[in-house]
């Protein structure tokens, strides 16, 4: 087995476990949990809070179920194209891309199966809540965005280095003495 081969199977494999986790939370929540029910985890800072998202992030393009679903289908196909397309998959790649994955399809499957995303992890200040009610599936779209534009700013400045350096010119990183 390759090296590219062996990370893009890690790369599945962490998808199928974002993706799997995702769903089995959700499950519990709505088998175990009235709609708009929540559940003190930590009093007056985390709790358990079912709700449907019919949008997006913060309820953006809320009743665009279809739309939503079309894009977070066309995302997850050019994640997996995207990854077979790399000469060399680096483990910045397998986790971004791995988070992104797993928990684009987990809001997909439920837009698709539910026509809305079950949320539940409610973020809250003395009791109340100050953020939009998360899930499983946004922490790891939001995860691997955040190591992704990492990777990119990291890979842009060797860039730049590697060509200054071929250029013979001093790195921007390095300051003159005076």
């Amino acid at each position: 087995m390759t090296k590219k081969s062996f990370a893009c199977l890690a790369f599945y494999f962490l998808a199928l476990a974002v993706f799997l986790l995702d769903q089995w939370v959700k499950l519990w929540v709505v088998d175990h949990m009235g709609l708009y029910q929540s559940i003190p985890l930590i009093k007056d800072l985390f709790a358990l809070t079912y709700v449907r998202n019919i949008g997006a992030a913060f309820s953006a393009f809320s009743g665009q179920v279809w739309a939503l679903a079309l894009v977070a289908g066309s995302v997850s196909v050019a994640i997996m194209v995207y990854i077979h397309r790399q000469k060399e998959v680096t483990l910045g790649h397998v986790l971004s891309l791995g988070l992104l994955l797993g928990g684009t399809f987990g809001n997909f499957l439920d837009r698709v199966r539910l026509g809305y995303v079950v949320d539940m992890f409610d973020a809250q200040w003395q009791g109340r809540n100050f953020f939009p009610i998360f899930n499983i599936a946004d922490v790891a779209i939001d995860t691997g965005v955040a190591i992704l534009l990492l990777l990119f700013f990291l890979e842009s400045r060797e860039a730049k280095r590697v060509a200054q350096a071929a250029q013979g010119g001093e790195s921007s990183d390095a300051h003159p003495v005076r």
